[in-house]
């Protein structure tokens, strides 16, 4: 498991769709429709914000809730786009990029939930920490080592 939001593939795809839907609610017409670049923009925000929001999760399951909350938004972005497509602020061929990354994105989501469901991990950040502390403690360190604190070494 990743130590670092960053470093999950299906973050950074999540990243690179979010930059691509935020270039395309630049365009002049998609702006002026306030309620549709509202909508899109919004649902946009959402899919990396879930993610992100679910890695802070202690367990398995509730991280893999947020993940379907960002699929849920990001099947929402897609609606949308196809929307504007039709009132033509973008072209068939930004639609089609959009779509192919949004598609991508959300089997990498529903992978990982699949994954997530078959780890069920119940703990995962206090796991390490209780197991950097038994090392700490096996090695005869308190973990202590602010000004003045002696070390073996010392």
């Amino acid at each position: 498991m990743a130590q670092k939001l960053e470093e999950l593939r299906v973050y950074q795809e999540a990243m690179a769709f979010w930059e691509s839907v935020n270039a395309i609610l630049q365009h002049s017409g998609y702006r002026k429709d306030r309620k549709l670049a509202d909508q899109t923009s919004a649902a946009n925000d959402s899919i990396p914000a879930n993610i992100s929001e679910g890695f802070e999760q202690p367990a398995d399951g509730a991280f893999a809730k947020y993940l379907f909350h960002a699929k849920g938004s990001l099947g929402e972005v897609l609606s949308r786009l196809r929307e504007a497509r039709t009132k033509r602020y973008l072209t068939d061929e930004e639609l089609a990029l959009r779509l192919k990354q949004g598609e991508s994105l959300s089997r990498s989501l529903g992978a990982f939930i699949r994954y997530l469901d078959a780890c069920r991990w119940k703990d995962r950040g206090r796991y390490l920490s209780r197991q950097r502390q038994h090392s700490r403690e096996d090695s005869g360190s308190t973990g202590d080592q602010g000004p003045g604190t002696r070390t073996r070494d010392s």
